[in-house]
């Protein structure tokens, strides 16, 4: 230790210094209070001042006072030493900032006890300041690395320059990063893309996982990528970059430009809630898919779900935040409340949801994130996000018209074990200047009409097996295996453009099958409960014609270029 020895008497000073430089200490000395102050001053590795109490010009109360005055953050061990036993004098030592006392005449044995269970005290402090400022300095390295990435984050968001009034998002973070995520961006045929989604944890570790969905989300919107393209290319990339154990529950909509059709792709998430234009009925809209990123590429399912909707209707998309959130009984909010509190909603639905999730956990802490997004179901209206001002996204690109042009496509039964064929066929479609606005309504006409005659008309699979949740487990096994099996098989694509009033693509899709049922699939979308045989009456609202021919192994559909 390092000990300044202050007192008037200069055998005193030479008596401590004697017994302490013999435990090894390090002495330095004053012969006053004064000079006490200015030792002190000057010498900053100074642990402990043993004080004598009456001295001449100032004492060593005084001193003491003045030394705890301008000590800062130094931590300093002032023990008195004094042949005084007036309790109100020890009384004013240790209130001026004295730690200890050591009677004269000194006991030796005493001395070093004191100075001994002090240096301890003193050693303690030291570990504990380096501590905090290995803590410190960690600290200042987490918030410049927070920042980063909050840049990181407002400059990917920041591509958003259009806003929709149709689309209304809320998000509140558990912790200072969200693991909810929540975009939304214009569709260039004047339509309006948006996603909800959440990673598995909270914080940055699960934010952290959002910089790739916002690269692809922006990245494709702009290109008119179909709903199921941007889910297809999210999972395979997550797929590749996510840890075992975390992936990513989405919903990715579309809305197109009249409001009054949408195409949704859901994996994990709760249904979306679909108000009425009356605000008195609920209908749900159940998601049918895993998550993103836990299915290798050739497992994944992108088939997307489209909705005919009325002008006035509006969803609901909320992350698990909302309706497990708990209350002091354990007790989760829950769906009912959720759609109780839209239906009794004056309009003011997110807010109204807000306060009723913290009516009802009270003082409970948020323990997970809470994200809502609130489509309404009208004709688009885009806004500049800056002024505010009202744009029409699709005016220029309107304009933009195809040369007249054709494609033949012949494909062999090894061919037909490809995943990515129709992804290949509408990305090629969307580098067609007049037809990449339309890529997301070809690649659901396509993808249909392609699965029906893979499946149904080369391999001859029936959707019935797909009348149970278990059946489609089934039903995928078999696809599986028969396509393993097919040899000597064909399918024949044709893709034409044709100038017209309207303009219009013309598909024909033959396969060397047994033919498809086209009137037993329209008996079955009746029912509007069964699993299967959707995908014809959504294509009736698609195409201008659709028609089956040959026995059900051909098919001709028109979609013509109407805005």
């Amino acid at each position: 230790m390092k000990i300044l020895i202050v007192d008037d008497q200069g055998y005193n000073r030479d008596l401590l210094r004697f017994i302490l430089e013999d435990q090894g200490h390090i002495c330095y000395e004053a012969s006053s209070g004064e000079a006490a102050v200015t030792e002190f001053s000057d010498n900053e590795d100074i642990d402990i001042i043993l004080m004598d109490v009456n001295m001449p010009v100032m004492n060593g109360i005084e001193a003491t006072q003045k030394i705890s005055e301008i000590k800062g953050p130094r931590s300093i061990t002032i023990i008195f030493v004094t042949a005084l036993d007036d309790s109100d004098i020890l009384i004013k030592c240790l209130n001026a900032g004295g730690d200890d006392f050591v009677p004269k005449p000194v006991n030796e044995s005493i001395l070093l006890s004191k100075i001994n269970a002090h240096a301890r005290n003193i050693e303690n402090y030291k570990q504990l300041l380096e501590v905090h400022k290995t803590l410190e300095m960690h600290n200042k390295n987490i918030r410049r690395e927070h920042e980063i990435v909050e840049n990181i984050f407002r400059n990917s968001l920041s591509r958003a320059t259009v806003t929709c009034d149709n689309v209304v998002s809320y998000s509140s973070p558990m912790s200072m990063f969200n693991g909810d995520v929540t975009l939304s961006a214009p569709s260039p045929s004047g339509g309006q893309y948006f996603l909800l989604g959440d990673f598995t944890g909270h914080g940055l570790s699960a934010a952290i996982g959002s910089l790739p969905v916002m690269s692809i989300f922006f990245d494709n919107t702009a290109k008119q990528a179909s709903v199921s393209a941007l889910a297809l290319e999210i999972n395979n990339q997550l797929y590749r970059v996510l840890p075992m154990g975390m992936f990513f529950c989405a919903t990715i909509g579309h809305l197109d430009k009249s409001g009054t059709q949408l195409t949704v792709w859901s994996g994990g998430m709760n249904d979306a809630l679909l108000l009425a234009p009356d605000g008195n009925t609920i209908t749900a809209l159940p998601g049918a898919h895993m998550p993103l990123g836990i299915l290798r590429p050739e497992e994944f399912d992108d088939s997307a779900q489209l909705h005919q909707l009325q002008v006035g209707s509006t969803l609901f998309f909320y992350t698990d935040g909302v309706d497990e959130a708990q209350n002091k009984q354990d007790e989760q909010f829950g769906d009912d409340r959720v759609r109780d509190t839209i239906l009794a909603s004056k309009n003011t639905y997110i807010p109204d949801i807000i306060s009723a999730v913290k009516a009802f956990t009270g003082d409970e802490l948020q323990d997970d994130d809470i994200s809502i997004i609130q489509v309404h179901c009208s004709p688009c209206v885009h806004r500049e996000k800056n002024t505010g001002q009202i744009v029409d996204i699709a005016a220029e690109l309107h304009a933009i018209e195809s040369f007249p042009w054709q494609l033949l496509i012949t494909l062999e039964s090894i061919d037909m074990q490809r995943s990515d064929i129709v992804n290949q066929l509408v990305a090629f479609l969307g580098t067609i200047q007049g037809v990449d606005l339309h890529q997301d309504k070809l690649f659901t006409i396509v993808s249909e009409l392609f699965s029906n005659a893979l499946e149904h008309g080369v391999l001859n699979l029936d959707s019935s097996i797909k009348s149970t949740a278990e059946g489609f487990e089934e039903y995928y096994r078999c696809r599986e295996q028969r396509l393993q099996e097919i040899s000597d098989k064909q399918i024949h694509i044709a893709l034409r453009y044709v100038h017209d009033t309207p303009n219009r693509v013309e598909l024909d899709i033959t396969d060397s099958g047994q033919g498809f049922d086209f009137n037993r699939v329209l008996t079955l979308q009746e029912d509007t409960e069964a699993l299967h045989g959707r995908g014809i009456g959504l294509l009736q609202t698609l195409c201008s014609k659709l028609e089956y021919s040959e026995g059900g192994s051909k098919v001709t559909a028109h979609y013509e270029f109407i805005e």
